[in-house]
């Protein structure tokens, strides 16, 4: 089959990798003219892990494997704790990685019949009963099937259902890469009302986020010394990566998802941010756009006839329990009236760190299942 990726993102190369390690003719058609490092880092979960195993990317020589997660209070003590040993004996190890070392892994691993083709934006693709044509600027290209992996602000989604929901989650996030040795735990620590988190990536750096409301009335940082000053509560972890920062971040926007996954039609298939993205708070959105490539090579072995019907029913559950669990989490953890707060802090203080392991564990199960599965399987993997 010919297929036409837009966009050379983490999910478009995830999904040709997929589709052309299964014998399909495919091309990725990326607006920019050169791959160039984007993001700051990412937490790639076992069952991401999985399917990039299957697409031959190994990460473990270009991350750092996490031994363990942290929730904190501002002040930096622990609320709770969760020792990943036990999740990686299940379900396989979680790893602590640059954003640009995920690209570049599946970048080197594309097969041959993969062809790419840079500084091609898409100004449309128009679909026919037997294939699908993709304008750019510079000329056209045919296949049978096209895959938008555009992201959150999806041009070939907008062609095809017009403008969508987006609902903002009240926050604004800056992200960036720091020198900070963390060894080998990941921590997030929640203040009032705003997040800090902080990764390791490796050679003594890590990954950082800080969050903030960013209703109308509120003022946003608008340098480091108001920055810092916004997150001042901090100790701990957090408190030395806002103590390091010599600049503000380099990457900041406001957190907003799809209010509701948008899937595609027959012939254009949306997959990744530009179907259902969602918020950062369980740190599966890079996660779910790797699971689709995987769910689309099994919903291809069919034909492009009933596809997108056997993609959906693979991902419209597991997708939507991820995004509104996520949606929910970043609600509790932004809570800035003071007795809700406590309430919450003593809530997680108490409960068992087996509990947050068993729920991590039935977090990442179904994809797991999903990259082990037989190519053939249609079923649910919810």
């Amino acid at each position: 089959m010919e297929i036409i990726v837009i966009g050379g993102g983490i999910g478009g190369l995830s999904a040709a990798n997929a589709l052309g390690r299964d014998g399909h003719r495919v091309t990725v058609v990326e607006r920019a003219t050169r791959f160039e490092p984007v993001g700051a880092g990412i937490v790639m979960a076992p069952n991401a892990v999985h399917v990039l195993r299957t697409l031959g990317v190994d990460l473990s020589t270009a991350g750092t494997e996490l031994a363990g997660m942290q929730m904190c209070l501002a002040d930096g003590r622990i609320l709770t704790q969760m020792d990943t040993g036990g999740l990686t004996a299940v379900h396989g190890p979680t790893f602590g990685i640059t954003r640009a070392a995920v690209h570049e892994g599946l970048e080197a691993a594309l097969p041959e019949s993969v062809e790419v083709v840079l500084g091609q934006a898409v100004e449309s693709v128009e679909q026919h009963a037997d294939g699908v044509v993709v304008r750019t600027a510079i000329g056209e290209l045919r296949a049978d099937l096209a895959i938008a992996a555009d992201g959150l602000g999806s041009g070939v989604r907008q062609q095809l259902v017009g403008d969508v929901a987006l609902r903002s989650s009240g926050t604004t996030c800056w992200r960036g890469l720091a020198d900070l040795d963390l060894g080998r735990i990941a921590v997030e620590a929640w203040g009032s009302g705003t997040r800090v988190g902080v990764v390791p990536v490796g050679n003594g750096r890590c990954y950082y986020f800080l969050v903030h409301p960013s209703r109308p009335e509120v003022d946003l940082p608008r340098d480091l010394a108001s920055l810092k000053a916004a997150f001042a509560e901090y100790d701990g972890a957090a408190g030395r990566l806002i103590g390091s920062l010599e600049a503000m971040p380099p990457l900041r926007h406001e957190l907003v998802e799809l209010d509701q996954p948008v899937w595609g039609t027959e012939r254009v298939i949306l997959l990744g941010d530009g179907a259902h993205a969602m918020t950062p708070n369980q740190g599966q959105g890079a996660a779910m756009a790797i699971e689709d490539a995987r769910a689309l090579v099994m919903a291809l072995r069919g034909g492009v006839g009933g596809a997108l019907d056997r993609y959906v029913n693979l991902r419209a559950a597991r997708v939507r329990k991820v995004q509104l669990d996520s949606r929910r989490i970043g609600e509790i953890a932004h809570w800035e009236n003071p007795v809700a707060r406590r309430l919450r802090n003593m809530i997680l203080r108490v409960t068992p760190s087996t509990a947050a392991q068993r729920t991590v564990r039935a977090l990442v199960a179904p994809g797991v299942r999903l990259a082990s599965a037989t190519v053939g399987d249609h079923g649910s993997h919810s």
